[in-house]
């Protein structure tokens, strides 16, 4: 399932209150709000699409300028891609009831009620980690406000401004000048900036898909409990067999 805020794709994965959104997608997303009046601008979104899943068109009819778009591409290509942000709640577990059967001996009929008993009533409070789960939606504002975020996105509109820029020169059978080449700082600045925002997008992450100790060891505890169900079971079955 896939669900919008602001401007932001988010998507619900199979698993159980999971959710999981691909940062960069933020530097595009706007092209659907932006009015058709706004040509230029419009052009660039769709660019800095191309740009970003790696899909640029970099024919031309200069040779130059056809070399010129492709290493407009190789160089968004060789930035660090941001890890997706992701929200997993944790779910508290639900535990089969073990069935008594007839031919199991006293003391195991009362192993499996004690069983029954404790986990067929499990619960836990996830109160505080559901907390900072439901962050989600803060924690990509945050990030699409942040100085670093602005830095990135400058960055692949300057060189989206330079693919129109060599498309319109090819258009009208000029070559490229490289008058707004990106230059090594500014790349330099994009990397930096990008290294910044994958540090953030992890410690969301950290904090939205928690781990409860509880839980998991209620889940260990079960499955030896059945495991030593079955053991009894079998023991007991031998002995009846020997007598």
């Amino acid at each position: 399932m896939i669900s919008t805020i602001g401007t932001t794709t988010v998507q619900t994965t199979t698993a159980p209150n999971s959710l999981v959104m691909n940062p960069t997608s933020m530097l595009v997303e706007m092209k659907n709000f932006i009015p058709s009046s706004y040509t230029f601008e419009t052009k660039i979104q769709k660019i800095k699409q191309e740009l970003l899943t790696s899909n640029l068109d970099c024919t031309a009819q200069d040779e130059t300028n056809e070399q010129y778009l492709y290493e407009m591409q190789d160089i968004i290509d060789h930035l660090p891609k941001l890890p997706e942000i992701q929200q997993q709640k944790l779910t508290i577990p639900e535990f089969d009831e073990i069935e008594v059967k007839p031919t199991d001996s006293v003391e195991i009929k009362k192993f499996i009620r004690k069983v029954n008993y404790e986990f067929l009533g499990f619960h836990c409070n996830h109160k505080v980690m559901d907390k900072d789960c439901d962050m989600l939606y803060k924690n990509i504002s945050d990030l699409y406000k942040s100085e670093e975020f602005k830095t990135y996105d400058n960055f692949v509109s300057l060189v989206a401004k330079c693919v129109w820029e060599i498309r319109d020169k090819d258009s009208r059978g000029k070559v490229w000048n490289e008058q707004i080449r990106p230059a090594m700082f500014e790349m330099k600045r994009a990397i930096d900036a990008l290294v910044v925002l994958a540090g953030k997008v992890s410690e969301y992450n950290a904090k939205m898909n928690p781990q409860c100790s509880k839980c998991k060891a209620a889940m260990r505890k079960y499955n030896y409990s059945v495991k030593e169900i079955e053991r009894m079971r079998n023991d007991y079955a031998d002995l009846k067999k020997e007598a």
